[in-house]
């Protein structure tokens, strides 16, 4: 059977004292089992994936776990522990969001067990992203916000080990790349598809209400958003045009800032404390650390793979 591995997701726990604690999500696309007269090409590939649980020790990784699964398409631990739980999110290839908790026991290496799943509802829906509400605020009923390959964004709240689904709507034409909360307010959601649109929804309302919505800035799908916990009005935005943009949610017809970045732009990530460096992953041509501070930008090594950039600098032209 012919399959390839590729490692697509990776997060070190931020809840004291696990923060040498790493997960890593992995998406496989596999051969399909093919009966004997059929052409393989003309089946869909199967997804397999496999999540890996690593502990860093004097500098290197050890693996502690590992868990056969569907294709990972994001994972994210959540900021704060839920009700003295450490919880790890997963959204995987089949529709299904599952939630982890870090077992620990003196005596035994930390370890991952399932705590509750949903599924949402159609075999072919890839979940594609997903956010948890707590970033900035601990909470003991959480929400977790999932993006899916028909467009739609679900909400859904975890109580007492459960998931509860409050909400499901349309936000999309195309794939729902990437959903994200306004970490300030829990009510609102941050959207990015493969429609080129830009969105943010109020979920007080039943369907959710569109608050804004920006289909001219980015040239390409929307594939990545992260909003800020030191400034209630900051997020930023990434695309498969290869640029990212920082913008002032209270005016959004043009961001603040863009910056090309020379590949598209698939994750972004605020630096923990001040959030004035902000990581972008790319699809090619690595990953950056993008500067928003104003401050004099400088530059990684090229060995190293990352750039430093301060916002306003040229660092790569539209594809």
């Amino acid at each position: 059977m012919g399959h390839r591995i590729q490692r697509r997701l990776a997060e070190f726990c931020p809840v004291e004292p696990f923060q040498d604690i790493l997960a890593v999500g992995t998406y496989q696309l596999a051969d399909p089992d093919c009966p004997e007269g059929t052409n393989p090409d003309d089946l869909p590939k199967k997804r397999l994936g496999r999540l890996y649980l690593q502990q860093l020790k004097d500098k290197s990784l050890v693996l502690l776990q590992q868990i056969d699964m569907p294709a990972i398409l994001d994972l994210k631990w959540c900021c704060h522990s839920v009700q003295g739980k450490v919880l790890l999110a997963v959204a995987n290839a089949v529709g299904q969001l599952v939630v982890y908790k870090l077992e620990v026991n003196s005596d035994l290496s930390p370890q991952l067990t399932a705590l509750c799943q949903h599924s949402l509802g159609e075999a072919d829906t890839l979940a594609l992203s997903l956010d948890w509400s707590t970033r900035k605020d601990s909470s003991d009923d959480p929400l977790i916000a999932i993006s899916d390959s028909k467009g739609k964004i679900t909400l859904i709240q975890l109580g007492n080990e459960e998931l509860k689904p409050q909400q499901s709507f349309p936000a999309h034409e195309y794939e729902a790349w990437i959903t994200g909360f306004n970490y300030w307010n829990k009510n609102i959601l941050y959207t990015g598809g493969d429609d080129g649109k830009f969105r943010c929804f109020d979920t007080r309302e039943a369907p959710a209400a569109p608050v804004f919505t920006n289909r001219r800035q980015h040239t390409a799908g929307v594939t990545s958003i992260h909003g800020g916990t030191k400034s209630e009005h900051t997020v930023v935005s990434g695309s498969y045009d290869e640029r990212v943009c920082l913008w002032d949610t209270r005016r959004t017809k043009s961001p603040v800032s863009d910056l090309g970045l020379g590949g598209g732009v698939w994750r972004l990530k605020w630096e923990p404390g001040p959030e004035s460096l902000l990581l972008a992953a790319c699809m090619h041509n690595g990953c950056h650390v993008v500067d928003t501070s104003g401050s004099r930008s400088t530059r990684w090594p090229p060995s190293r793979g990352t750039r430093v950039w301060r916002t306003g600098q040229t660092g790569g032209g539209r594809p």
